[in-house]
């Protein structure tokens, strides 16, 4: 058994076609058929069953076994196969979420710098789900970010770095601007600015919409944190936020959503317990193991 072996009768799973599988590795379709024969050989199963070549393709026991084993292996030899040819590397790859980033990354680079090791960090800014999915594909080393829900997954190292309440702010010259709580019900009839869909801050928007049975009424998508935040100092709609990118800032009025509809942001640092650090990254990610603010 090999690893082409095991790479092919994955594809083969996720595509459910042996001509798409075939094409994903420029590879001719006897070549998978060959694959997956000897896989059967050797497990003595089918792994696979297909009536027709138009059917969908469904697995053994074993097959099912075999695909969740498999996946895992590839991942980790693809770790491995990283690990190995960036030995001598002097870079440590930091993904950060937008608000984390602006929390945490001074933080950071004041912490390595003290360590005489501020070169090492190749920090990057993305969307918090990018960060970990760059995480999950070995594209990064450690990821920071913010999630609706606190990630809890045997296969990371994962620390808890802070919660915030998301809220509703406004422009000190709002007609909200005496309110204190509200009910999600009432924001049906405001204009929001708003960040892409795929960030935290829309995604939590679009649950309060769900508690409040609305559709939100987006007036500008803004491709910042603080475009968005600046646009609402100016009375141009309201917003939903994270309460730590906000508590410093002036000319905005915080409103809290009422007991029962509140939600909340964890932010948390992550990496890969398979992740080894070579000798010239052991240092920093030692700190990033330890990191808090002070």
């Amino acid at each position: 058994m090999n690893d082409k072996d095991l790479l092919y009768f994955c594809k083969l799973v996720e595509t459910q076609n042996y001509t798409l599988t075939a094409n994903s590795f420029n590879v001719t379709q006897p070549t998978i058929s060959m694959a997956i024969k000897r896989l059967q050989n050797r497990f003595d199963d089918p792994l696979i069953f297909q009536k027709n070549r138009k059917s969908k393709i469904t697995l053994s026991p074993a097959g099912e076994l075999l695909y969740q084993k498999a996946k895992y292996l590839l991942k980790e030899m693809a770790s491995i196969d990283y690990d190995v040819k960036h030995a001598n590397i002097k870079k440590i790859r930091v993904a950060f979420s937008g608000i984390a980033g602006s929390i945490y990354i001074p933080e950071i680079i004041e912490k390595f710098y003290k360590e005489d090791i501020v070169n090492l960090l190749d920090a990057r800014l993305e969307r918090s789900a990018t960060a970990f999915k760059d995480l999950n594909n070995g594209d990064v080393d450690v990821a920071i970010y913010s999630w609706m829900v606190p990630i809890n997954d045997p296969a990371y190292f994962i620390r808890n770095l802070d919660r915030t309440e998301l809220v509703i702010i406004t422009g000190k010259d709002d007609p909200w601007k005496n309110k204190k709580v509200i009910d999600a019900q009432e924001l049906r009839n405001r204009k929001f600015v708003a960040r892409q869909k795929g960030y935290l801050t829309r995604e939590c928007l679009e649950e309060e919409a769900k508690l409040g049975d609305f559709t939100p009424n987006i007036l500008y998508t803004a491709r910042t944190m603080k475009l968005m935040i600046d646009l609402v100092k100016r009375n141009v709609g309201i917003a939903l936020a994270m309460e730590n990118s906000v508590k410093d800032e002036k000319d905005l009025h915080i409103i809290r959503l009422r007991s029962g509809q509140k939600l909340w942001a964890y932010m948390q640092i992550a990496m890969r317990k398979s992740f080894i650090p070579n000798k010239y990254q052991r240092q920093g990610i030692d700190i990033l193991r330890r990191f808090h603010l002070n």
